[in-house]
């Protein structure tokens, strides 16, 4: 018979693991997330417990994007060790596959990555859950050609992607909800990278494409007309999640508290230090000063500096993966879900203490 690592692994390759990064139906059940940060400290306020361990090893699935540069800031500054942590290894990934064969292996104890990972967990024997978000936000624009102005003319166009279950498709699904229409009113098609989706718009093989708002200059220019800004709608997609085994939070609670704890403070000083901040990514990413600067100002645009989300940031991403595996079709969110510890932090002071936003 095979294993449930096994399992677990196909199925996350049958899903799709490209996903990094809300729309369509609702979530499959009403159940309020687990709760899982029990232990609650005793002393001032905001201050965290001891924590259960303190070597952590963290993987990082996408290394060299702000969208998952917390968990590794929180080292650099040295956050996790003022809290008890006094080991901690952050290790990079290419891409969710491989961070979550890691974590499966034991080589991990924690990793980031799109909510995806964690939703086809939950139809295996090793689920997962997510307990903080980095970003919920995708910076994808519905452009369309120069005829197609409003929302009302999409409907009937094609819309270009990359791939069916990709984090594109999941982009097409939360811009056509944005111009309140379904995937029924617009025919979403498979095209390829963002080159290609921008070719095929300008030359008018197709009505529309998900192409990022960093190529807005370029597309306006082209004579395109963007019909809906993602990046600024609040519609939710979980992008890079902060996830461990459900056991290992089980077993662990104030170590995962502490670790979301120093995830919190290390995101926070993005906008508190954003020097700081670049200076340390340009060393992580290996890039210059000023690409990190530059890099670390944009994310504060999209960036979530509560590290809060919803059941909708697991519902798209869900509504994607089935249209390749439909063992998940009607999987219920809240189970890839665990929002206790976030809860906790406000409880006890902590959000207040290092000056981050509860809401």
């Amino acid at each position: 018979m095979r294993s449930p690592r096994f399992r677990l692994l196909t199925m996350v390759m049958a899903a799709g693991l490209a996903a990094a990064a809300c729309g369509g139906t609702t979530p499959a059940a009403t159940s309020a997330p687990t709760t899982g940060a029990s232990a609650a400290p005793t002393a001032a306020s905001g201050e965290l417990p001891k924590p259960e361990l303190t070597t952590i090893r963290i993987g990082i699935s996408t290394p060299n994007e702000p969208v998952q540069f917390a968990e590794k800031l929180a080292d650099s500054l040295g956050i996790y060790q003022k809290y008890g942590i006094t080991t901690v290894e952050v290790t990079g990934f290419e891409g969710d596959g491989k961070a979550l064969q890691a974590l499966i292996a034991g080589q991990l104890d924690m990793f980031v990555g799109g909510a995806s990972t964690t939703i086809t967990s939950v139809v295996t024997d090793t689920p997962l859950k997510v307990v903080a978000m980095n970003s919920t936000v995708l910076t994808d624009g519905l452009w369309c050609g120069k005829d197609i102005k409003t929302a009302a003319d999409v409907k009937g166009k094609s819309v270009a992607i990359s791939t069916f279950g990709g984090t594109s498709h999941g982009a097409a699904l939360l811009m056509l909800k944005g111009v309140n229409l379904t995937d029924k009113e617009a025919t979403i098609t498979q095209v390829g990278g963002q080159g290609a989706r921008i070719a095929a718009l300008v030359d008018g093989s197709i009505g529309c494409a998900v192409v990022d708002m960093s190529q807005e200059k370029a597309m306006r220019d082209a004579g395109m007309n963007l019909v809906f800004n993602l990046s600024t709608a609040k519609l939710q997609w979980g992008r890079s999640g902060l996830q461990a085994k459900a056991d290992f939070i089980a077993k662990n609670p104030n170590t995962v508290l502490v670790v979301v704890a120093a995830t919190l403070e290390a995101q926070n000083s993005i906008w508190k230090d954003p020097q700081t901040a670049a200076t340390k990514f340009a060393e992580f990413a290996q890039i210059k000063p000023d690409v990190a600067l530059a890099t670390i100002l944009d994310f504060q645009k999209y960036g979530s500096r509560t590290m809060s989300f919803t059941a909708d940031a697991f519902v798209a991403p869900r509504d994607v993966l089935a249209a390749i595996n439909p063992a998940v079709k009607d999987v219920d969110v809240t189970k890839a879900m665990d929002l206790s510890f976030l809860k906790k932090l406000v409880d006890i002071g902590f959000n207040a203490k290092i000056g981050a936003p509860t809401s």
